[in-house]
């Protein structure tokens, strides 16, 4: 039912501006009327080139920080790793390029404006009158055909110019019907909040890109310079490809990109519009069309902006945020391209913030919690890869930094797969750069996407062999003390505590590293039994697991974050670490440890609800988990507040939702999108404790309703409805014979589902 955005007017700035996407290539759409702007971007246009830098001592850094803060001295430990173990930035993803398309002679008076965006076609339509002439356009991205798509039809003949502009070391020529944009990006830059004696340097050897924009038209078109004049057409086709030199993340990016990009247009432009849209769209409907959903809402007129800024966050916008979720998914991450970033593939930003690169202490992982629930295995396939890479380059990391077997990274990656820790010695980087949990982290996605695919040659053949040597590493790195094995030192990321009456980040171990190696060993565990491996190494870890569970109460029952209770600098942090082990771990569940889910429950009370974009959707995830649907969509309705793009205050606090409904840290991140859809999913569907619970946390004010197509754990399709806030029908389908267990209500049901035939239990 709720499948458009759509809007009264053009946008004025980025955060109001339409996106569409094939995974590769992305495109805004701004829907401006005398000089329509389109931003592009392509997903291998990052700075820099192959090779990580190493620092000198630092292993030595690492074991005199790590006798410091055993010795009680966690200041001066964390003094000693921002001196001795922090290296220099890591890349930044930058954009390709911005095409405008300017109608000559324009009085900018339309009217009868409406611009949307379909999201089950994803399809971008606007249309106006304006000095007596009907316009209609329609924009899209195709990933059969890899390429941006633009129809211009007006009902009188008119005359347009098209421009651009490219990234970088850039040029832009023109000749009768084609733009072509050609540039390089820099194979350096600092981002914007780091010093530098040279922060941009061009060296010839980073990554190129030529995109090419071809017109077909039913007037005339000659080129100027820098242009070209369509003049006299009701009918306007521009095909727009874009190659780079980006070859993989260790090789040197050196393939052509002018001849191919050239002769991939021309070829494509032998195909008419109509027959590019239908297999687009044949494409896109397959993959959006496996989950349908109805929450119960009502129908409304409504323009989205207007939506957003009334007080009523109702049901159906909701659903809205929901499906747009899905959609900026199928958009952003397809199988081939690069994993989605800090904004997925959408930045027109030379310095975006945070380098929009891979932030994987939280916001990476974050971007693919809904994908596989959602029923689109597929598009976990770049979360894979970005797996796959690090865990090669990790194992220099590993040996250099910790003198250990196995791989290992940091808060940070890029395009080009570096994990050393990032922080260039400035004072207080260790809360951020000196975390080493990102590599047990991203095996987790490893892990579930066997699980929800039961795929053994996958669990075999990449997952298991990544885990245990990301497993080695922390074998090989953690300490005994008094009886608990730890990963010492550790930080609890971007948070900081007091000690001694000053502020640190260095703890003798966290809640979070610990959780995430238990999560890890025991996936390791299950998946020998799977495999049927029986080895050293699997009996190592099945020994020590048990020593790794630290897990502890305070005084005001909030799970301790620390291996001790200290005091605490911000109380309403965003980061939410220590709960990982309720989610995304499995660990706590308030079935099978009700104690430590109560501590989760108070921990998430004491920090607050409203907090940066994606820390809501985490937290609406971790309200699902504790069964409270009410609480969750109260923060479903607190991050769907808006916020003024154009409002500088902003950063840093206050998140929400822009007008274009992408999330607002502020500013722009798109994990808080994939979040809330995670935890929206979490209403409807669990897997957890060996079971499929169904409408586990669902808000009273979904009274009717029904979703279906969801994945479950075990390659099972799920389908439900619900009436008066009870279940009234579910029906179950998977390609593999099996036995599961389903939970409604609390009560248990053992089922045998054959293959490839539909269970319904009434």
């Amino acid at each position: 039912m709720e499948k458009f955005l759509k809007y009264g007017k053009s946008a004025k700035v980025f955060e109001e501006a339409l996106p569409l996407g094939n995974g590769q290539l992305g495109a805004m759409i701004y829907g401006r009327t005398d000089k329509e702007r389109i931003s592009l971007n392509h997903d291998t246009l990052w700075s820099g080139k192959p090779g990580q830098t190493m620092v000198d001592g630092a292993y030595e850094a690492n074991e005199l920080a790590k006798q410091l803060v055993m010795d009680g001295k966690n200041g001066d430990a964390q003094w000693k790793l921002e001196c001795g173990f922090t290296g220099t930035w890591l890349n930044s993803y930058l954009f390709l390029g911005t095409l405008y398309i300017e109608r000559l002679g324009s009085s900018a008076s339309p009217s009868k404006y409406i611009r949307t965006l379909d999201l089950e076609n994803s399809i971008v339509k606007v249309n106006y009158e304006e000095d007596g002439i009907d316009f209609e356009r329609e924009y899209f991205v195709s990933f059969p055909d890899n390429c941006v798509m633009v129809k211009l039809r007006s009902s009188k003949p008119v005359s347009y110019e098209l421009t651009g502009e490219c990234i970088g070391k850039s040029a832009v020529t023109a000749d009768n019907d084609k733009l072509y944009l050609v540039g390089e990006c820099p194979s350096q830059i600092a981002p914007e909040y780091a010093s530098h004696e040279k922060p941009i340097i061009y060296d010839g050897e980073g990554v190129k890109v030529t995109g090419i924009a071809k017109v077909v038209c039913d007037g005339k078109s000659r080129y100027g310079w820098e242009k070209v004049t369509i003049t006299d057409a009701t009918d306007v086709t521009i095909y727009f490809c874009a190659e780079t030199s980006f070859v993989a993340f260790d090789k040197k990016p050196d393939k052509p990109t002018f001849k191919p990009c050239l002769e991939r247009v021309e070829r494509l432009a032998q195909k008419s519009y109509e027959e590019i849209l239908a297999a687009h769209t044949k494409d896109v409907n397959e993959l959006y069309n496996r989950v349908t959903v109805d929450f119960g809402g009502e129908e409304t007129d409504k323009m989205t902006d207007e939506r957003l800024h009334s007080d009523n966050k109702d049901v159906a916008l909701c659903e809205l945020l929901y499906n747009f979720g899905r959609y900026l998914i199928i958009a952003s991450s397809r199988e081939g391209s690069r994993a989605t970033n800090l904004q997925g593939i959408w930045n027109e930003k030379f310095y975006a913030a945070w380098s929009s690169n891979y932030t994987v202490n939280i916001n990476t992982e974050m971007n693919y919690w809904p994908v596989l629930m959602c029923n689109l295995v597929n598009c976990n396939l770049p979360m894979v890869d970005l797996v796959k890479n690090v865990s090669i380059n990790g194992e220099e990391t590993a040996k250099h930094f910790y003198h250990a077997k196995g791989f290992t990274s940091h808060h940070n990656i890029d395009l080009w797969a570096n994990t050393t820790p990032v922080g260039n010695k400035r004072a207080g980087c260790a809360g951020y750069a000196y975390w080493k949990g990102s590599s047990g982290w991203l095996c987790r996605h490893l892990f579930e996407h066997y699980e929800y695919t039961l795929d053994k040659e996958f669990l075999a053949n990449t997952a298991y062999p990544i885990m245990k040597k990301c497993a080695e590493f922390y074998l090989d790195i953690m300490t005994e003390i008094d009886g608990k094995l730890v990963v010492c030192p550790s930080t609890s990321p971007e948070n900081a505590f007091n000690k001694n009456g000053y502020g640190t980040s260095i703890a003798l171990y966290t809640a979070m590293s610990q959780g995430i190696v238990e999560d890890l060993f025991r996936n390791i565990t299950e998946s020998a039994k799977v495999l049927g491996i029986d080895d050293e190494f699997t009996r190592e870890v099945a020994a020590k697991t048990p020593m790794l569970n630290v897990y502890e109460i305070g005084s005001d029952g909030q799970l301790l974050e620390y291996d001790e209770e200290y005091e605490e600098r911000d109380i309403h942090h965003r980061h939410v670490s220590h709960l990982y082990g309720m989610y995304p771990g499995t660990l706590i569940t308030t079935e099978s440890t009700p104690e430590l889910a109560n501590a989760c429950r108070r921990t998430l009370e004491r920090r607050g609800d409203e907090s940066t974009g994606w820390s809501m959707g985490w937290k609406v995830c971790l309200w699902a988990k504790l069964k409270d649907g009410d609480r969750a969509f109260k923060l479903v309705k607190t991050q769907l507040k808006f916020v003024d793009p154009t409002n500088d205050d902003m950063v840093w606090g206050g998140g929400g939702t822009y007008a274009n409904m992408f999330d607002a840290h502020p500013p722009f991140q798109i994990d808080g999108n994939f979040g809330v859809t995670a935890g929206i999913t979490q209403m409807f569907l669990q897997c957890e404790d060996g079971k499929i619970k169904i409408l586990p946390a669902l808000p009273s004010d979904f009274k009717n309703g029904k979703i279906g197509g969801l994945l479950a754990k075990g390659n099972i399709k799920v389908d439900i409805e619900w009436k008066d806030s009870k279940l009234s029908s579910l029906k179950l389908s998977t390609p593999i014979e099996q036995t599961t267990i389903i939970n409604i209500d609390g009560k248990d049901m053992e089922i045998k589902l054959a293959a490839n035939e539909e269970y319904v239990v009434a």
